[in-house]
């Protein structure tokens, strides 16, 4: 009799116990080894169950974001660790692992604000300025870019990509003047560099300043007379009134027309340059 009585007593316990609703600290407890076991469904699965009776917890909705970004679903990883960042601002790992998911789906100016609170609570935010600005370059954001290739210019004066970078930026920003003397700068500091005379006659091409990017043109080209560099000058001088100079184009568009099949079409240039050559005879 006391032995079927402990036997009744067991099974009830046992019932009850298989029967309860799981809490949502075990339910994580079990979604953490699912994900350490590499089954990030299985856990995703214990998660949803968690989050039911926890919405708002913050370990929860992290674990969530972390199964979606190893299984490489960074679009579902953003849009919850962008809730827990709402919910939980100024959180080091929410905002590290925010981060990578910006990076990942290109949500740029969500990523330069993980950046910065990464500097706010205890990181160096020099250790930011290079990504910040190459973020912002991506998101056309010209004035941030200005701002923090500026920075990293002061920290790293000899890097020339910096100063491209910034010249990039100042174009950006509507203010192309600013570019100008940055490539001016950068010209005295590294030499009459080829990438820097092309970008300093794009530049003038952008300012309207004909003459100065012909004469930037024909410095680069006596450098460095690649066919693409040859196609910038023939431009140049096919925009010039000067009947001198639109002859002169014709005449490279010309040479230029076989080398440049592969990139650059210029029958339709030619074709117009007859035209307004024709027109002036």
């Amino acid at each position: 009799m006391k032995n079927i009585l402990l036997t009744v007593i067991f099974s009830s316990i046992l019932f009850c116990s298989c029967g309860r609703e799981k809490s949502a600290e075990e339910l994580l407890t079990l979604a953490n080894q699912s994900y350490n076991t590499g089954d990030y469904q299985e856990a995703r699965k214990y998660l949803a169950e968690a989050i039911k009776l926890k919405p708002s917890d913050k370990e929860i909705i992290f674990q969530i974001s972390k199964t979606y970004a190893a299984e490489n679903m960074f679009d579902s990883a953003f849009a919850h660790l962008s809730r827990a960042d709402k919910l939980y601002p100024n959180d080091r790992q929410i905002n590290q692992l925010l981060h990578e998911a910006c990076v990942k789906t290109e949500h740029w100016q969500a990523a330069i604000n993980a950046l910065l609170v990464l500097g706010q609570i205890g990181d160096s935010i020099e250790h930011y300025y290079r990504q910040i600005g190459e973020y912002a370059l991506k998101d056309s954001a010209g004035h941030i870019a200005y701002f923090y290739y500026g920075k990293l210019i002061e920290l790293e004066p000899d890097s020339l990509s910096h100063y491209l970078n910034l010249s990039e930026a100042g174009i950006l920003s509507g203010e192309p003047q600013n570019s100008l003397e940055v490539l001016k700068a950068a010209l005295k500091r590294f030499g009459d560099q080829s990438v820097l005379l092309f970008e300093l006659g794009r530049l003038y091409g952008v300012l309207g300043n004909l003459t100065e990017a012909e004469k930037t043109y024909r410095l680069l080209v006596s450098k460095d007379n690649s066919a693409v560099n040859q196609l910038q000058l023939a431009t140049v001088l096919a925009l010039q009134d000067k009947r001198a100079k639109k002859e002169e184009a014709y005449t490279m568009f010309q040479k230029l027309r076989l080398e440049t099949a592969n990139f650059a079409r210029v029958d339709s240039i030619l074709q117009v340059l007859e035209k307004e050559l024709s027109v002036r005879q």
